[in-house]
């Protein structure tokens, strides 16, 4: 019997879909993580994830480990992906739930914030990481 996680068949709801990315986003670590409410706004989507990497690469490693994760795990799959060849902004769109990963530079070119300035806007801080305990032995 293989130790493999088996995909649970249930569909997540948008604020879990929601959860995950950027729960995988931090895992990936994604700095200034903001998540904008837009349901009030449109119809076509309900919330929209921004965050920043520090390089093309980074940038990548951060949109597939989303997508990968995802897949894998609940056997969502984006409608569409946008920029990856050259990483610089990075746009995954699944349905409910818009991820947006930007290079420093290009985050703030493009400003998404303040282009949605009438959305919801929470910031989600990473995780801290426990430390382990130190011996003093």
């Amino acid at each position: 019997m293989s130790s493999r996680t088996v995909p649970d068949d249930r569909e997540l709801t948008s604020s879990e879909l929601l959860q995950r990315v950027v729960e995988l986003c931090h895992e990936r670590k994604a700095e200034d993580v903001v998540v904008l409410d837009v349901r009030e706004l449109v119809e076509y989507m309900d919330s929209m994830v921004v965050c920043t990497g520090r390089s093309p690469r980074q940038n990548r490693a951060i949109a597939e480990h989303v997508m990968t994760q995802l897949k894998r795990e609940h056997r969502v799959l984006p409608l569409s992906k946008a920029g990856n060849d050259a990483g610089a902004w990075i746009c995954v769109d699944f349905v409910d739930v818009v991820l947006h990963v930007f290079e420093p530079e290009a985050r703030g070119h493009y400003d998404l914030e303040l282009l949605w300035a009438d959305a919801g806007r929470t910031e989600h801080a990473a995780p801290v990481e426990e430390e382990a305990p130190v011996d003093e032995a």
